[in-house]
């Protein structure tokens, strides 16, 4: 099984600027093309004229299939073209050098060929760190991932975490915007005036202590961003070592990405999905 589509011509117009207008990016209608995807009147055909009222079919190649893996998907949110799941800390997001099948996204492809698709080629659209537990959507197809780029994923996409910082943080509100750079070890990110703009907000929900709980909204997507961000202002996340965090209570850092709202593109429907705050998040104030 395939992901097929169907779409009727408007107007005179082509196959590639039909396919286009749905958010086909050049190089995947060259992929369906040279694979002969694409139907027109029962026809596989290229780039060809078409006129009002014609219907185009076309199924999305299977040529780059993900290495499917067997888990369990906590799933939230789930429709044709989207998964939205639970993903647990201490899970990668995708596949890396030194674990290439066990990331969320290898299950998610093993999930979708017990669905009986033939060669599953999901995306993580919101990619957490490792150790960030939460919500992350997932594109199931390539389709489905170009539509969401074409719109902008921070533009798109909203996401509110909650975190545990160190110390009192004495504003009950905030607005980081300071822009991140890759420090030398290629690890780190830090503040860096000449890097990629960056923007958090932050509100205080909840004050220990020696600890503060605050829901961080990112209007920006930039790796580590909250971490980075809010070691600058003075309160690194527990249990993050990697910026300064206490790490005597846990290790790892103490952050959930806990709601996350977008509009779908196909459907223009908003999706608001959020996953349970456990316990033991609160417990560290």
């Amino acid at each position: 099984m395939q992901f097929t589509f169907q779409l009727t011509a408007r107007n005179e117009t082509t196959t590639k600027r039909l396919l286009d207008r749905y958010g086909v990016s050049y190089r995947l209608f060259k992929r369906m093309a040279d694979g002969h995807a694409i139907t027109v009147k029962g026809k596989t055909v290229g780039n060809v004229p078409l006129a009002s009222g014609d219907q185009v079919i076309f199924a999305l190649p299977t040529d780059k299939p993900v290495v499917p893996a067997d888990g369990n998907l906590d799933i939230l949110f789930e429709d044709e073209n989207w998964l939205v799941v639970n993903k647990p800390g201490g899970c990668a997001s995708v596949p890396g050098p030194s674990n290439p099948r066990g990331s969320l996204l290898n299950v998610v492809a093993g999930y979708l060929v017990q669905q009986g698709y033939d060669a599953a080629q999901p995306a993580i659209i919101t990619r957490l760190d490792r150790d960030t537990a939460g919500v992350v959507l997932v594109a199931k197809h390539p389709l489905a991932q170009a539509r969401l780029d074409r719109l902008g994923v921070d533009q798109t996409v909203h996401k509110e975490y909650l975190a545990v910082v160190g110390g009192v943080v004495p504003q009950n509100w905030g607005r980081l915007e300071v822009a991140l750079g890759r420090d030398q070890d290629g690890v780190h990110r830090r503040v860096d005036s000449a890097g990629q703009y960056a923007r958090t907000d932050y509100v205080v929900l909840k004050r220990g202590q020696q600890a503060t709980l605050v829901r961080c909204t990112l209007r920006t997507g930039r790796t580590h961003q909250i971490r980075v961000h809010m070691a600058y202002l003075g309160h690194p996340l527990v249990g993050d070592a990697l910026y300064g965090g206490d790490v005597s209570v846990q290790e790892g850092q103490a952050l959930l990405a806990q709601r996350l709202v977008f509009t779908d593109p196909f459907t223009n429907h908003t999706v608001d999905v959020q996953c349970p705050v456990p316990a033991a998040l609160t417990r560290l104030l």
